[in-house]
């Protein structure tokens, strides 16, 4: 990850330090819990709202404009977007130069990248919050979709930031297509094909792969922005592949 990048948090960071003064107290804070959720409260009753909040164990923090501890969420901060997991600790991954998308009722929008998909009555939606991933990817997880038929086949979005692979600037979608090759290949499936693919009229390189041929896997890449990767990932049963190509059918790029 570029040092360039943590620039917005360095300066929040700098900014509560002087605030503080120096003095150390924000260790003797204590934090407490109402039916909202946790905030911190300082020795004097006052609370820090809007910034940042370093706890005594070093875990950073970011209390919002009523002073409460955010979590499980994308903040963006300082120009940047950061990840927090559910007990509202940074996870240290910060993205620049990307936005998330955002729902309303069943259809997703993400204006940064174009990217868009209805989704049809019948299909459970889990945004980022509810997939349970923010704290654990390094990846911009959007979505999860999963089919009606309750087989678990679903489809997942994601934004793979390029400077996380070891290529850095020089990562390709063939690149990240091998990286999950190789990853699948080690957990049993057999790589079928990597082609080129089209959804919502733009131009992916798809890698299939399959387990005993009864579970497909698909990956679908793309380059998105200047350093971001748009990949979308279909895991289904071969008689829920009608579910997974109703969604894939309904992508467009409308965002744009």
């Amino acid at each position: 990850m570029r040092l360039l990048r943590l620039k917005g948090f360095a300066l929040a960071v700098l900014s509560f330090a002087l605030a503080l003064g120096g003095s150390g107290s924000a260790w003797a804070d204590e934090w407490k819990q109402d039916g909202i959720g946790w905030w911190c409260e300082r020795e004097d009753g006052t609370y820090p709202i809007s910034t940042w909040y370093e706890d005594s164990d070093g875990s950073w923090y970011f209390l919002d404009e009523r002073g409460y501890m955010i979590s499980n969420c994308y903040r963006y901060v300082d120009g940047s977007i950061y990840a927090f997991g559910d007990d509202g600790k940074w996870t240290g991954t910060v993205f620049s130069d990307i936005l998330p998308g955002s729902w309303a009722g069943n259809r997703y929008v993400n204006g940064w990248s174009g990217f868009s998909m209805n989704v049809p009555e019948g299909y459970r939606i889990l945004d980022a919050s509810a997939t349970g991933t923010i704290g654990a990817a390094k990846t911009m997880v959007e979505f999860v979709i999963y089919a009606p038929d309750e087989t678990g086949s679903a489809i997942e979005l994601e934004y793979a930031d390029a400077y996380d692979f070891a290529n850095g600037a020089a990562t390709t979608p063939e690149y990240i297509v091998t990286f999950h090759g190789l990853q699948l290949a080690a957990q049993g499936y057999a790589i079928e094909d990597v082609s080129q693919a089209v959804l919502g009229g733009k131009e992916y390189l798809k890698l299939s792969a399959s387990l005993m041929g009864v579970v497909k896997r698909e990956l679908y890449c793309r380059k998105a922005g200047e350093h971001f990767f748009e990949c979308l990932s279909t895991v289904y049963w071969l008689d829920s592949k009608p579910a997974i190509d109703g969604l894939l059918a309904n992508i467009d790029f409308g965002g744009e």
